[in-house]
């Protein structure tokens, strides 16, 4: 079963207290599917240019009654993060690198040669790729909160901060974003202080920014670019043990961690982020070449939904533009007939739950777009701008070929780094156990 894996990790690393009973449970818990469909309104008449149906609504896996997220982006700010990302994030038409000797560069951050342009850098690729999931996630709903992390040798101050409580203010959540790409990368790497003030921010205690909300689907999504070197300088071993009971403590209350590694350095040794993602039932992403973070970002689900299809049954056509954001909320451009429309609405979860909803429309030419609240009608004009794109592509076939194929061979690459981040995980955890039971401790 899935949960026994991260136990018999815990018992190499020694992160006991409480794990199977922590992973059993939550393992236990079967989530339902909550499916609504916002827009259009049973018998709605419509007129939309193009002879299509504006779909928009949630499909959402949860458990009791999560209705709601509450997301903290944990983004790591250590020195490494000022390393170019290999992508022009800053859109200035350069695209950043080291400058200096290709031979004082194998030095890596034992000398660390500047960065061309700090524009370019991992840090504000990590940035970027959160604004990114911003304009896809519904305020009305979610949450955001922003934690960072670096860490020194001064044991006064601390090294994770609430750079932005949990706020549906997103444009606020923005300018925290930007205030921390401003001050630029420093210091070392403590994963434990991160885990523990994203956990605290989450659950709302006394020493938290945020407000405490109850019911709501908690995440922390972890993004760093290295390995824990703090809270004890040259102890791996001990970092890395305190960086997953933190995990384990964080899933005792509910809060899943997705991890993603950024990097060549952090899938040296990423038994870490394996972990923290494993013992909080999060999902390890493994991005090899830091420019590719926005694109997998694209893709993060939070809804557990594993299948999500619009169609129009009247006349056996499915939506030709869809978009499925990773809170649950979802729009789609379903091609429709002149007169009585049925629309469907189909949803699977990863678990294997199914819902369907139907709503019947009218069609009538010229009758006019049916009014939408103001994040609805964001929804569509995207949508419209994508079918737009679209027909412009279609004269550009063969890029759109190449595209397909890049994004096909990026998920690919990502299987296969989880795949060998994983065995590298397995070598480490067997050093690990060498390393601390020589005398059968």
């Amino acid at each position: 079963m899935r949960w026994m894996r991260p136990i018999a990790v815990l018992l190499l690393l020694g992160v006991w207290p409480d794990a199977f009973a922590v992973a059993q449970d939550v393992a236990a818990r079967h989530p339902d599917l909550d499916l609504t469909v916002e827009a259009p309104a049973p018998e709605t008449v419509i007129g939309d240019p193009g002879q299509m149906a504006f779909v928009a609504g949630r499909a959402l896996a949860h458990f009791g009654e999560f209705q709601t997220f509450d997301l903290v982006f944990v983004l790591d700010t250590s020195q490494s993060t000022s390393t170019p990302s290999g992508a022009d994030i800053d859109g200035d038409g350069v695209v950043g690198h080291r400058r200096g000797s290709k031979y004082l560069s194998i030095l890596g951050d034992i000398l660390p040669l500047p960065n061309s342009d700090g524009g370019d850098s991992i840090l504000a690729a990590e940035i970027a790729a959160v604004k990114m999931m911003l304009d896809q996630l519904d305020p009305r709903t979610t949450r955001v909160g922003i934690v960072s992390f670096a860490g020194d040798h001064d044991s006064l101050q601390p090294d994770a901060f609430t750079e932005v409580p949990l706020s549906t203010d997103f444009e606020k959540v923005r300018r925290g974003l930007d205030d921390i790409l401003d001050r630029g990368p420093a210091g070392m790497t403590n994963m434990v202080s991160a885990v523990n003030r994203a956990t605290v921010e989450l659950l709302g205690t006394q020493s938290a920014y945020s407000e405490k909300r109850e019911g709501a689907r908690k995440v922390i999504l972890f993004l760093t670019d290295g390995v824990p070197t703090l809270p004890f300088e040259n102890s791996r071993l001990q970092n890395a043990r305190m960086a997953i009971s933190k995990a384990m403590m964080a899933a005792k209350h509910d809060i899943r961690i997705d991890t993603f590694a950024i990097g060549p350095k952090a899938l040296e040794e990423p038994v870490v982020v394996v972990e923290m993602a494993r013992v909080s039932l999060g999902v390890f992403t493994p991005i090899l070449e830091p420019k590719n973070l926005r694109a997998v970002f694209e893709q993060v689900d939070l809804a557990e939904i594993e299948e999500l299809r619009i169609r129009n049954r009247s006349n056996d056509k499915p939506a030709i533009y869809q978009i499925q954001n990773p809170d649950g909320s979802f729009a789609a451009l379903v091609p429709v007939k002149v007169g009585r429309n049925t629309l469907e609405v189909f949803a699977r979860t990863t678990n294997g739950t199914e819902a369907t909803r139907t709503v019947t429309v009218r069609y009538l030419d010229k009758a006019g777009i049916a009014d939408l609240p103001p994040r609805l009608l964001a929804q569509r004009n995207r949508l419209m701008e994508n079918r737009l794109l679209d027909l412009q592509r279609r004269r550009l076939e063969i890029e759109t070929a190449r595209d397909d194929d890049l994004r096909k061979d990026l998920q690919i690459e990502i299987e296969k780094e989880r795949v060998k981040a994983e065995r590298r995980a397995d070598e480490l955890r067997r050093d690990l156990e060498i390393e601390v039971d020589p005398d059968g401790d």
